[in-house]
């Protein structure tokens, strides 16, 4: 299991790190990148597993829609909690500056929740797994 966390981590960061590339160019996307990947890695790790273990009793589609509650609202979470604990002041949140950073982190971390859900949730598909083994063996088929 912490294997196919770590794949999804590593795809999922490598996914914003392309978006980021897009939109504003390959420096800033290297640049969110090395800050970003280290996060997805500590944080999304941990809480993907909490998400498997909380959702283990739950099947099919009821398990897939309570997995992606439990990481967005894990990635909620880990823009205020840092804050309130490094004695943030509350009244700031929503003032100019701060209030749109604090916008960013959070749609930042909700993006970056949702790759890593659904990389991870695809990696759990049978139906998937078939398909990414046969074009992997086709791309090994082919000879150069």
């Amino acid at each position: 299991m912490l294997g196919r966390k770590v794949i999804a981590a590593s795809t999922s960061g490598l996914l914003m790190i392309a978006m980021y590339s897009i939109f504003g160019g390959i420096g800033i996307g290297v640049f969110f990148g090395m800050y970003l990947l280290p996060i997805i890695f500590i944080y999304g790790i941990p809480s993907s597993m909490l998400s498997d273990y909380a959702t283990k009793s739950l099947m099919g589609t009821k398990r897939i829609i309570v997995a992606l509650f439990i990481h967005l609202f894990l990635a909620t979470t880990f823009v205020p909690v840092p804050m309130l604990i490094s004695g943030y002041k509350i009244d700031t949140w929503f003032s100019e500056v701060t209030g749109l950073l604090d916008v960013f982190f959070l749609i930042n971390a909700l993006i970056a929740a949702l790759l890593f859900w659904l990389t991870d949730e695809l990696m759990k598909n049978n139906t998937c797994q078939i398909k990414c083994r046969k074009y992997l063996n086709w791309i090994g088929d082919l000879k150069i």
